[in-house]
Order: structure tokens, then sequence, then C-alpha cells
């Protein structure tokens, strides 16, 4: 399990407020306004950190409107019919994702839970009554599934410098795709 944006934030909140600026001199006006500064960064990434992707999924439902109506309304010469054509193969692309519900974070974390208890479930059911061909299955499932997502998290806090040879994981990017 990752620790979520969140807790982690909070975390270093608290270390700032609690430990950092208590130690810095208070004649180091520059210091002490840097990590006061980092704080309220802090502050907003917290709030803000599972708002970003539903903002921007916003402004592409806002700017694929104002695309359609701007295609609807436009007239005029070639520059005019290249910039439509343009735009309804645009819109053609983007029409998919904007017909796709996106849940938030908590939404998809709510989802995440659920099949992991059902998961778990299917595993103790496996061992509890179930026939041989499924324990065995259960097994090598979890096993491969616990795989990648060891692999996953490895990636994912790779950059924290804590891995002995990090050019051997694949990059978080590669883990998501």
């Amino acid at each position: 399990m990752v620790p979520d944006f969140a807790l982690r934030i909070q975390s270093m909140i608290r270390s700032l407020q609690d430990v950092v600026l208590p130690a810095i001199p208070e004649d180091s006006k520059l210091a002490l306004d840097q990590a006061r500064i980092i704080v309220g960064n802090l502050r907003i990434m917290a709030d803000q950190h599972d708002k970003t992707f539903r903002y921007e999924f916003v402004e592409l439902r806002e700017y694929a409107r104002l695309v359609e109506d701007l295609t609807a309304t436009a007239d005029g010469g070639d520059a005019t019919r290249m910039a439509i054509e343009r735009a309804k193969t645009s819109l053609a692309a983007v029409a998919p994702a904007l017909e796709t519900p996106i849940p938030n974070q908590a939404e998809l974390l709510a989802f995440v839970k659920s099949l992991k208890s059902s998961a778990d479930a299917l595993v103790r059911a496996a061992h509890e009554d179930g026939a041989l061909s499924f324990r065995q299955a259960a097994v090598s499932l979890v096993m491969h599934q616990s795989r990648g997502q060891i692999a996953r998290e490895r990636s994912w806090f790779r950059a924290a410098g804590f891995e002995l040879e990090p050019e051997k994981l694949p990059s978080l990017d590669e883990m998501l795709r």
C-alpha cells in the first residue's frame, strides 16, 4: 500500500512547523520566509493533490464545448475551413474521453478497496473449501499480481533514493502503462 499524498504532505508540514521552523534563528528572516512559503505551498498541495486530474478534465470539457460552439458558427475562407477540419479532428479524438465518467480519488480508492476485499475473500474461500485446482490457481495468480505490485511500489518510491540499483527498476511511467 502506498501512503497517500495527503498523509505525506501533512507529515512534511508538521515536520517543518514543529522541527525546522523553530530551529531557524529569528534573525534569519529570509530562511524563515522561505520555510513559511514552503509550508503554504504544501498546504495548497494538500488541498489540491487529488483534484488536479478533475481540474484538467473540467478544462477539457469546457474547451470541447467552446470548440464545438466555434465550429458550429464558423464561416469563412480557406483558413477557416482548415481550422474547422482540425477542430473536428480534435473533437473526434477527445470524444471517447468526454463520455467516460472519471471517478474522483476517493471513489477510485473505494473501488480499489472493494476489489482488494473481494480478492481476499476469494483467496480465503479457495483455502477453506476450494477445489485443488482453484487453490493452486489462487496461489499462482496472487503471486503474479504481488510481483507487479511490489515492482510498481518500488518504482513509485524510487526517487527517495533508497534503492540499491535504481537503474534496474522500470521507470514509474513504464510501470503505469
